[in-house]
């Protein structure tokens, strides 16, 4: 047996590389982080509602019902409907515009990050393996974007294109690409010296093949950190954005724009800005932990010290 009840060492990190690991020894693990377990766990609930709102949510997001407006959490209509979460202004049930709101949410915040990674990437490994003057460009490009202050550059756009789905995704895609570009940039420069690169260049390997067999899969753990937290940080934007008019337009659901809506009636039904407003704080606080989480297991002495708090594992033969 392996003696993991103490803080590793190298060596012992060492020693646990002997040590067979198993989908189930995560899992364990996780059961035993309850923050990481809280995490995960909204996080998958989120993307059941997301995924599912079409099933899962009571009432039509769009429906009104001015007979039942301004219900609070638990009420039953006029019409014998009962409201989880209560109704809103103008009689729609909040429980159900919650759910189509984590749908549109979540997907600008995913999306967006999922372009700004693919674009932002490819420019950081190219610009960091090749060097010279596509590293000056792209360098210079990324300094400059990162100069501008977003939330402003972000309000005139979406002023001059009109808020919506889709020129939310593409003014997050012109303002966060960079920050992959700048990290990725990194971490090419440190690999292109690295054994592996120079001996798959010996072998006569071109550089696309170079960075995306070679480069890229032994720096995606970083960059996996970095997706995650910038999921986090474009739903908070797209709820500010929405907030202030510039997002999602009526009458599709947002929690930036149900905030916006219930702020006029915060004294009267608190509960149409408590509920949008907790959603957006849990799943910024769920990403941040989970790219926490992320960070630990992607890193082999984080990893280990991790799981030797939590569970016990036997050497392989």
């Amino acid at each position: 047996m392996v003696d993991l009840s103490k803080p590793l060492s190298p060596t012992d990190v060492d020693e646990s590389r002997q040590v067979q690991l198993g989908w189930t020894d995560y899992m364990r693990a996780i059961l035993q982080d309850y923050i990481t377990f809280f995490a995960l766990s909204f996080v998958l609930l989120l993307i059941v509602f997301t995924l599912g709102a079409d099933f899962l949510a009571p009432h039509e997001p769009t429906g009104l019902n001015l007979r039942d407006r301004m219900l609070p959490p638990g009420s039953i209509g006029r019409g014998g409907d009962f409201y989880l979460l209560g109704t809103d202004e103008l009689g729609r049930d909040l429980f159900t515009r919650l759910i189509y709101g984590a749908r549109v949410s979540v997907s600008v915040g995913v999306l967006g990050a999922v372009l700004s990674a693919i674009v932002g990437v490819t420019a950081g490994l190219m610009a960091g393996y090749h060097g010279g003057l596509l590293e000056d460009i792209v360098m210079r490009l990324v300094d400059g974007m990162l100069s501008l202050p977003s939330l402003l550059v972000a309000l005139f756009v979406l002023f001059i294109l009109g808020g919506g789905f889709g020129n939310l995704v593409l003014v997050f895609l012109v303002l966060h690409w960079m920050v992959f570009a700048r990290m990725a940039r990194g971490l090419a420069l440190d690999a292109r010296n690295s054994a592996y690169v120079q001996a798959a260049v010996s072998q006569g390997c071109k550089s696309g093949r170079i960075i995306l067999r070679h480069i890229l899969p032994n720096v995606m753990a970083p960059i996996l950190v970095l997706f995650t937290l910038e999921i986090a940080v474009l739903i908070l934007s797209e709820a500010s954005l929405s907030f202030l008019g510039f997002g999602v337009q009526p009458p599709d659901a947002s929690w930036g724009l149900m905030i916006s809506g219930g702020r006029e009636h915060i004294r009267s039904a608190w509960w149409l800005v408590a509920f949008p407003g907790l959603a957006i704080f849990f799943t910024a606080l769920s990403l941040n932990l989970l790219a926490n989480w992320a960070r630990a297991i992607t890193d082999p002495v984080q990893r280990w010290r991790w799981l030797a708090k939590r569970t016990k594992f036997r050497k392989s033969k």
